[in-house]
Protein backbone atom coordinates (compact mmCIF):
# COMPACT_ATOMS: atom_id res chain seq x y z
CA UNK A 1 0.00 0.00 0.00
CA UNK A 2 2.82 2.41 0.89
CA UNK A 3 4.57 1.67 -2.40
CA UNK A 4 1.39 2.44 -4.36
CA UNK A 5 0.99 5.75 -2.53
CA UNK A 6 4.62 6.63 -3.27
CA UNK A 7 4.23 5.73 -6.97
CA UNK A 8 1.07 7.84 -7.13
CA UNK A 9 2.89 10.77 -5.58
CA UNK A 10 5.69 10.44 -8.12
CA UNK A 11 3.24 10.21 -11.00
CA UNK A 12 1.61 13.44 -9.82
CA UNK A 13 4.99 15.14 -9.61
CA UNK A 14 5.85 14.00 -13.12
CA UNK A 15 2.55 15.39 -14.39
CA UNK A 16 3.36 18.77 -12.82
CA UNK A 17 6.80 18.75 -14.44
CA UNK A 18 5.29 17.92 -17.84
CA UNK A 19 2.72 20.69 -17.49
CA UNK A 20 5.37 23.23 -16.51
CA UNK A 21 7.58 22.24 -19.44
CA UNK A 22 5.20 23.97 -21.81
CA UNK A 23 6.10 27.41 -20.45
CA UNK A 24 7.93 29.89 -22.56
CA UNK A 25 8.18 33.37 -23.86
CA UNK A 26 8.30 34.70 -27.37
CA UNK A 27 12.04 34.11 -27.76
CA UNK A 28 12.75 31.36 -30.24
CA UNK A 29 16.28 30.70 -29.05
CA UNK A 30 18.03 32.69 -31.75
CA UNK A 31 20.61 34.16 -29.38
CA UNK A 32 24.24 33.74 -30.35
CA UNK A 33 25.52 32.98 -26.88
CA UNK A 34 28.52 35.30 -27.43
CA UNK A 35 27.72 37.25 -24.29
CA UNK A 36 28.38 34.25 -22.06
CA UNK A 37 31.08 34.59 -19.47
CA UNK A 38 33.74 31.90 -19.47
CA UNK A 39 33.41 29.56 -16.55
CA UNK A 40 35.93 29.79 -13.77
CA UNK A 41 38.10 26.77 -13.26
CA UNK A 42 36.87 24.51 -10.52
CA UNK A 43 38.66 24.61 -7.19
CA UNK A 44 40.98 21.78 -6.25
CA UNK A 45 39.12 18.86 -4.74
CA UNK A 46 40.19 17.61 -1.36
CA UNK A 47 40.83 13.92 -0.94
CA UNK A 48 38.57 13.72 2.12
CA UNK A 49 35.07 12.50 1.25
CA UNK A 50 32.33 14.98 1.96
CA UNK A 51 28.76 14.26 2.88
CA UNK A 52 26.21 15.53 0.35
CA UNK A 53 24.24 18.59 1.37
CA UNK A 54 20.99 16.63 1.19
CA UNK A 55 19.64 13.10 1.07
CA UNK A 56 18.10 11.80 -2.14
CA UNK A 57 14.58 12.42 -0.80
CA UNK A 58 15.43 15.98 0.26
CA UNK A 59 17.13 16.74 -3.05
CA UNK A 60 14.22 15.28 -5.01
CA UNK A 61 11.74 17.36 -2.99
CA UNK A 62 13.81 20.49 -3.67
CA UNK A 63 13.85 19.68 -7.40
CA UNK A 64 10.08 19.16 -7.44
CA UNK A 65 9.53 22.51 -5.70
CA UNK A 66 11.73 24.22 -8.31
CA UNK A 67 9.88 22.44 -11.13
CA UNK A 68 6.45 23.31 -9.76
CA UNK A 69 7.16 27.04 -9.65
CA UNK A 70 5.99 27.59 -13.23
CA UNK A 71 6.74 30.48 -15.52
CA UNK A 72 4.88 32.88 -17.77
CA UNK A 73 7.50 34.61 -19.90
CA UNK A 74 11.08 34.16 -21.07
CA UNK A 75 12.54 35.89 -18.01
CA UNK A 76 10.61 33.79 -15.48
CA UNK A 77 11.35 30.61 -17.49
CA UNK A 78 15.05 31.50 -17.42
CA UNK A 79 14.89 31.85 -13.64
CA UNK A 80 12.94 28.59 -13.29
CA UNK A 81 15.33 26.62 -15.51
CA UNK A 82 18.32 27.99 -13.59
CA UNK A 83 16.70 26.88 -10.31
CA UNK A 84 15.79 23.47 -11.76
CA UNK A 85 19.34 22.87 -12.98
CA UNK A 86 20.77 23.81 -9.58
CA UNK A 87 18.32 21.47 -7.85
CA UNK A 88 19.03 18.73 -10.42
CA UNK A 89 22.76 19.03 -9.74
CA UNK A 90 22.11 18.64 -6.00
CA UNK A 91 19.95 15.60 -6.81
CA UNK A 92 22.73 14.13 -8.98
CA UNK A 93 25.25 14.60 -6.17
CA UNK A 94 22.89 12.96 -3.65
CA UNK A 95 22.21 10.03 -6.00
CA UNK A 96 25.94 9.55 -6.60
CA UNK A 97 26.66 9.63 -2.88
CA UNK A 98 23.93 7.11 -2.06
CA UNK A 99 24.63 4.52 -4.78
CA UNK A 100 26.26 5.53 -8.04
CA UNK A 101 25.71 2.13 -9.68
CA UNK A 102 22.05 1.79 -8.72
CA UNK A 103 21.23 5.31 -9.88
CA UNK A 104 23.41 5.33 -13.01
CA UNK A 105 20.49 6.06 -15.34
CA UNK A 106 19.07 9.19 -13.62
CA UNK A 107 22.62 10.43 -13.02
CA UNK A 108 23.33 10.06 -16.75
CA UNK A 109 20.10 11.86 -17.64
CA UNK A 110 20.85 14.79 -15.33
CA UNK A 111 24.35 15.07 -16.80
CA UNK A 112 22.79 15.08 -20.27
CA UNK A 113 20.52 17.97 -19.24
CA UNK A 114 23.55 19.86 -17.89
CA UNK A 115 25.41 19.32 -21.18
CA UNK A 116 22.39 20.54 -23.15
CA UNK A 117 22.15 23.62 -20.93
CA UNK A 118 25.80 24.35 -21.65
CA UNK A 119 25.23 23.74 -25.37
CA UNK A 120 22.31 26.17 -25.62
CA UNK A 121 23.87 28.61 -23.18
CA UNK A 122 22.83 28.77 -19.58
CA UNK A 123 21.80 32.38 -20.08
CA UNK A 124 19.46 31.43 -22.95
CA UNK A 125 17.25 28.81 -21.30
CA UNK A 126 14.17 31.05 -21.23
CA UNK A 127 13.61 30.28 -24.91
CA UNK A 128 10.91 27.65 -25.45
CA UNK A 129 12.96 25.21 -27.50
CA UNK A 130 16.00 25.44 -25.25
CA UNK A 131 14.07 24.94 -22.04
CA UNK A 132 12.11 22.04 -23.51
CA UNK A 133 15.29 20.32 -24.71
CA UNK A 134 16.90 20.64 -21.27
CA UNK A 135 13.67 19.66 -19.51
CA UNK A 136 13.26 16.36 -21.35
CA UNK A 137 16.14 14.44 -19.72
CA UNK A 138 15.27 15.98 -16.34
CA UNK A 139 11.71 14.67 -16.66
CA UNK A 140 13.03 11.26 -17.68
CA UNK A 141 15.28 11.16 -14.59
CA UNK A 142 12.36 12.00 -12.28
CA UNK A 143 10.18 9.41 -14.04
CA UNK A 144 12.92 6.79 -13.65
CA UNK A 145 13.13 7.54 -9.94
CA UNK A 146 9.34 7.33 -9.59
CA UNK A 147 9.26 3.86 -11.07
CA UNK A 148 12.53 2.35 -9.86
CA UNK A 149 13.08 3.79 -6.41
Amino acid sequence: MERMRRVGMWASAVAVVVAVAGCGGGDDGGGSGKDQKPSASSPAKSSAPTKPAATVDEALDAYQRAAAAGCTDASSCQDQMTAKLKAAKDLRVALSAEDRAAYAEPIRLIKQAERLADHYGRNNLGAKGNSLAVNQPLQQAVSWLAVNR
